[in-house]
C-alpha cells in the first residue's frame, strides 16, 4: 500500500498527522483545581534594606535618588 503512494503524497500526510496531532495537543482544555486567591499574602511585611552601618566591613555605594521629573530629553 504504502508502495503505491508517491514521496509527496507521504509528506502530505505525516504533514497532516502532525498538525493534527499537534492541535489536538494544544486544544486539549485542562481544569484548575487551584481556587486560592491570588496576590500579595496580607501577612507579608516589608523589608527595609540594611545600611551600610548596619553591615560590619562592608563599603556599599550611595543609595540611588528618585528622579523629581520625568524623563525629558529636551
Amino acid at each position: 500500500m504504502s508502495e503505491e503512494k508517491g514521496v509527496r503524497q507521504l509528506e502530505r500526510e505525516l504533514k497532516a498527522a502532525r498538525s493534527r496531532q499537534r492541535a489536538e495537543h494544544e486544544n486539549k482544555v485542562t481544569k484548575t483545581r487551584d481556587f486560592s486567591v491570588g496576590g500579595v499574602d496580607p501577612n507579608t511585611k516589608k523589608k527595609e534594606k540594611p545600611d551600610s552601618a548596619d553591615i560590619p566591613n562592608a563599603i556599599l555605594l550611595p543609595k540611588k535618588k528618585k528622579p523629581r521629573k520625568e524623563n525629558i530629553p529636551f
